[in-house]
C-alpha cells in the first residue's frame, strides 16, 4: 500500500483538503467505518455515504478505479483510534487497502501513538504534504490552494493507476 499523509496543526486545513481531493477522484462508492466502543455494542461495521460531500472528520473507504483508498480524514489523534487499529479492521472485515490518504497532526501528543512509525509496516510513503491555514476567506481560490489539491489528486491517481 502506497499512502500519502496531510501533516497539520489543529485547523490547519487536513479535513477541507483530504475531503476536495476525494471529491475530485470521483469515487464510485463511499462507506464510512464505523467503530462501536462501548458496553452495549463492540465491533465495527461499514455504512454507505451518498455523498463525496459528507466526507468530514472520520474513516472512510472509497473504491476509484476499481481501487480502495482508505481515507482518515479526522487524525488518528483525533479520532482516538491508532493507525494500526483502523488498518487491521478493514483486514478482518476483508477489504484490502491499495492506497491511503491520512491526515496527520504535526505533533502526536497521546501516548501510545505514532502514526509515522506505524504505517511503515504497512506499506511507503509517497508525500508528506505539510499545510498551513490559508488565511483568505476564498482560500480556494488562490493558487496556494489550487496547486495543493492538484498535486495530491494528481499522485492519488498516479498511485492507483
Amino acid at each position: 500500500m502506497k499512502y500519502i499523509l496531510i501533516v497539520g496543526k489543529k485547523d490547519a486545513g487536513k479535513s477541507t483538503t483530504i475531503s476536495n481531493v476525494c471529491e475530485r477522484l470521483k469515487p464510485t462508492k463511499i462507506q464510512r467505518l464505523i467503530i462501536y466502543e462501548n458496553s452495549i455494542h463492540s465491533g465495527y461495521r461499514c455504512e454507505d455515504v451518498d455523498q463525496v460531500d459528507e466526507i468530514f472528520n472520520g474513516t472512510y473507504i472509497l473504491e476509484v478505479n476499481g481501487k480502495v483508498i482508505l481515507i482518515v480524514v479526522g487524525s488518528p489523534t483525533e479520532q482516538k483510534r491508532s493507525i494500526t487499529i483502523l488498518i487491521e479492521i478493514t483486514i478482518k472485515i476483508k477489504i484490502r487497502i491499495d492506497f491511503a490518504l491520512i491526515a496527520v497532526r504535526t505533533s502526536e501528543r497521546l501516548e501510545g501513538f505514532n502514526t509515522w512509525d506505524e504505517l511503515k509496516k504497512y506499506g511507503s510513503l509517497i508525500l508528506d504534504e505539510w499545510i498551513e491555514k490559508i488565511k483568505d476567506e476564498k482560500f480556494n481560490e488562490t493558487d496556494l490552494w489550487k496547486s495543493r489539491i492538484e498535486k495530491i489528486t494528481s499522485l492519488v491517481n498516479s498511485s492507483i493507476l
